[in-house]
């Protein structure tokens, strides 16, 4: 769920933004905030590195999905 919310934050953030080192750094700040919380929640023993993974890769393409509806319906509801 992490992954999921905080990359759409940050895709939201970054298209309002328009300078171009504010959105590397916000982009980086973000991945590293995700890594993070899979490292901690593996460091606390509640999952097996297995499991972040899987989290991980789930949450990349369950937020790929939503970036590319966002952009599609983006223009006609959002705006």
């Amino acid at each position: 769920m992490g992954i999921i919310f905080f990359s759409l934050v940050a895709y939201i953030i970054m298209n309002e933004i328009k300078g171009n080192s504010l959105k590397w750094a916000m982009g980086i700040g973000f991945v590293c905030l995700v890594l993070l919380i899979g490292v901690s929640r593996i460091i606390m023993k509640v999952h097996f590195p297995t499991d972040i993974l899987a989290g991980f890769a789930l949450g990349t393409a369950y937020s790929l999905i939503l970036f590319k509806l966002y952009k599609f319906l983006g223009s006609r509801y959002f705006e």
